[in-house]
């Protein structure tokens, strides 16, 4: 008989040590075309500077303020709330000298923590690492067996 085994972080804390700062009330800029695809809990995004409003961090080479990623939403946003409008009161993680794993971070469009930002020459990890956001992988337990 097969056996078929998966990785699950779900039970493990998505901080892992320090103590989190974050941003109660932030608003996501509307996203007429992303359709029925919702922003993930723990995804990296970044704030438009001109608006001061967050977007997921989706392109390094932007030069509006979005190449730079700058927080981790902690909560999921519908797709249709996305499309809908502007998205209002959402909690966003903003660093402090923390640790949180790596693997249930969610980065859209295929981007690593090895990602470079074109306009600083940092990879997305060192640029987290700055913020004082340390990623580290953890190991699902689960996974080991006798």
């Amino acid at each position: 008989m097969g056996v078929q085994t998966r990785a699950d972080y779900t039970n493990m804390p998505f901080v892992l040590s320090g103590n989190a700062l974050g941003k109660d009330a932030q608003t996501f800029l509307q996203d007429a075309g992303r359709g029925a695809v919702a922003l993930a809990k723990y995804t990296l995004c970044s704030i438009v500077s001109a608006s001061g409003k967050w977007v997921p961090f989706t392109d390094e080479t932007a030069t509006d303020g979005t190449q730079i990623p700058a927080g981790i939403i902690m909560a999921e946003i519908s797709g249709a709330e996305l499309v809908a409008g502007d998205v209002i009161n959402v909690p966003v993680l903003i660093g402090n000298g923390i640790s949180i794993d790596e693997n249930q971070l969610v980065i859209e469009n295929s981007k690593t923590l090895t990602t470079v930002i074109t306009t600083s020459d940092l990879t997305v990890g060192a640029e987290l690492q700055r913020q004082g956001i340390s990623t580290e992988a953890t190991v699902a337990i689960d996974e080991f067996e006798n």
